[in-house]
């Protein structure tokens, strides 16, 4: 619940909310318990949708319905596991949108330049609503322009950073339809400790470097940049995943210590874990744990 509350804060609600009424419709609900639940995600849901937006903000609510249906079609014949299920729907979903955006004229590039202007309007906006004196709204120009300085790369890098938000809404569907269908489908995802994916996706770390070394004309250069932020995530998060799965017989008390301490040092903590679900493709850690503990017991 605590993990669902968060993404739905943080993150746009139709990545999990979608996926999940979705999937609870479409496998014949029964009781009032999954009624319920389709009632508030479809009234959360008309009420986002509902609400006026730009380009960006309807790009991203397209992306959303289309990663729905996706997943809804891949999932419920219950023949894919979890992640394999959500990367496929997210590309389809990926095609689906860019499809969208084509037929009413308009390109990723359109939609990248509406987020930057939005982030821009919004650090406008932010500046002159500070009430402060001479000093503080100097100190309040600095932090705007740190954050104005920083929406130009989230525009580049909007379509990858939707597919990373997405991911593990997909997953928290998932695992709630497991949770509230009389009559789910497939199996339930396993535990984060346990997540991977294909080690194919190692080519997406090879060309994403490739092509940085190489001189690319600056569309190619932004598809390459999405890409590797996409790749960056995935091995992230399975580095994390690595670390998880060895770190979890420690006490709680012990484990909140050095998840702050993560938090604290976070940009070098990603770098270590990107590397470690590198590492992870060739050594694959989780299994060695498991012949270490069979041999211990």
């Amino acid at each position: 619940m605590l993990l669902l509350g968060m993404y739905v804060v943080l993150f746009p609600p139709l990545f999990v909310l979608g996926p999940l009424a979705g999937l609870l419709v479409a496998s014949r609900p029964a009781t009032l318990r999954e009624w319920a639940w389709i009632a508030a995600a479809g009234l959360w849901l008309l009420v986002t949708l509902g609400q006026p937006g730009g380009l960006a903000a309807q790009m991203m609510q397209a992306w959303a319905l289309f990663i729905t249906a996706a997943f809804v079609v891949v999932m419920l014949p219950g023949r894919r596991k979890l992640v394999p299920g959500a990367l496929l729907a997210t590309v389809f979903g990926f095609g689906a949108a860019t499809a969208w955006a084509w037929l009413l004229g308009s390109r990723w590039q359109d939609i990248q330049l509406a987020v930057a202007h939005t982030g821009w309007e919004f650090c406008r906006q932010l500046l002159a609503q500070s009430n402060l004196g001479a000093d503080g709204l100097e100190t309040a120009r600095t932090y705007v322009d740190a954050i104005a300085d920083g929406v130009g790369v989230m525009a580049e890098l909007f379509p990858g950073v939707l597919v990373l938000a997405a991911l593990p809404g997909l997953a928290l569907a998932w695992t709630w339809y497991h949770r509230l269908s009389g009559n789910p489908s497939g199996e339930p995802g396993e535990g984060f400790a346990e997540f991977r994916f294909t080690d194919h996706l190692v080519w997406l770390v090879v060309v994403s470097v490739a092509a940085f070394v190489l001189p690319l004309p600056p569309e190619v250069a932004g598809v390459v940049g999405n890409v590797a932020l996409v790749a960056s995530g995935l091995y992230a998060a399975r580095g994390i995943a690595v670390a998880w799965r060895t770190l979890q017989p420690l006490p709680r008390a012990l484990l909140a210590i050095l998840m702050i301490g993560v938090l604290i040092v976070l940009p070098v903590a990603l770098g270590g874990f990107f590397a470690l679900g590198l590492a992870d493709t060739w050594v694959d850690f989780r299994r060695r744990f498991q012949v270490a503990d069979a041999r211990g017991s």
